[in-house]
């Protein structure tokens, strides 16, 4: 089974369907007056549903999670054109991407925002966790640029996409992919990139404080009151900023004042 939920679209479907995002849908149709939003948290969708005044119902296939590949498209993000496999390259460095069920086609903006960020701290030979993985997209686009990665999502599906993405970009040698809660994972990391929500922030972030981490890219965010919050949360300065309509990407570093030992 599988919850959904239904929106009226008003005057902006693109903000409705950044809001379901926001809250876990793992995929998105906009319809002629309704948004739907696939989910697979039952109590996410009800959340999202009552935010946003919708309809919440449960269906017993996976049409909703893949409702989203009738409209695909190239997306250029940094130096990357990602794609799924069914469409022809773009002109970017090409990033093959099918979520499967899992989260991350790389269409969001946060998502896009973090690729921004990452292709300019990338390098060869480095290590980089990327957590809340989803499909992969992010730990994809680094061991493409010559990182050695690590993912981590809580979800067993995001394991079986990122893997799969791994293989169809040539770079199965170069991802691990773990299944374990972000709160749980010990991790060492030149560079670590976390594209999540504000409340997963807050939540993984005093254990992440402790370990041998450099600089973490945060995505995720609304523009405002939330960049602070992520960047209290990390106890991190943000270093660099890029912002796209009402979502923000940091890289957060430790400051001049801490030692990260």
């Amino acid at each position: 089974m599988h919850a959904m939920v239904e929106v009226a679209t008003g005057d902006d479907p693109d903000l409705v369907s950044d809001r379901l995002r926001v809250f876990g849908a793992v995929g998105i149709e906009i319809r002629d007056d309704v948004v739907v939003g696939a989910f697979t948290d039952a109590a996410a969708a009800n959340a999202a549903a009552v935010d946003l005044n919708g309809r919440c119902f449960t269906v017993g296939d996976t049409t909703g999670l893949d409702e989203w590949r009738n409209h695909a498209v190239v997306v250029d993000a940094g130096p990357f054109s990602i794609r799924p496999p069914w469409l022809d390259a773009g002109s970017g460095l090409d990033l093959v991407i099918d979520p499967g069920h899992a989260f991350g086609s790389g269409s969001h903006p946060s998502t896009q925002l973090a690729l921004d960020l990452l292709a300019n701290l990338v390098a060869p030979g480095i290590s980089v966790a990327d957590l809340g993985a989803g499909s992969g997209v992010l730990g994809i686009a680094a061991a493409l640029l010559g990182a050695d990665v690590i993912t981590v999502d809580c979800d067993p599906e995001a394991r079986r996409a990122t893997l799969a993405n791994a293989a169809r970009n040539g770079v199965a040698d170069r991802v691990e992919a773990i299944t374990d809660d972000l709160a749980a994972v010990d991790l060492h990391a030149d560079l670590t990139v976390l594209n999540v929500t504000i409340d997963i922030h807050e939540e993984v972030a005093p254990r992440l404080r402790s370990q041998p981490l450099g600089p973490i890219i945060v995505s995720g965010i609304l523009a405002g009151e939330q960049e602070h919050r992520c960047a209290t949360a990390h106890d991190r300065v943000a270093a660099r900023r890029v912002a796209q309509n009402e979502w923000a990407a940091l890289v957060l570093d430790r400051g001049p004042d801490r030692s990260g030992s």
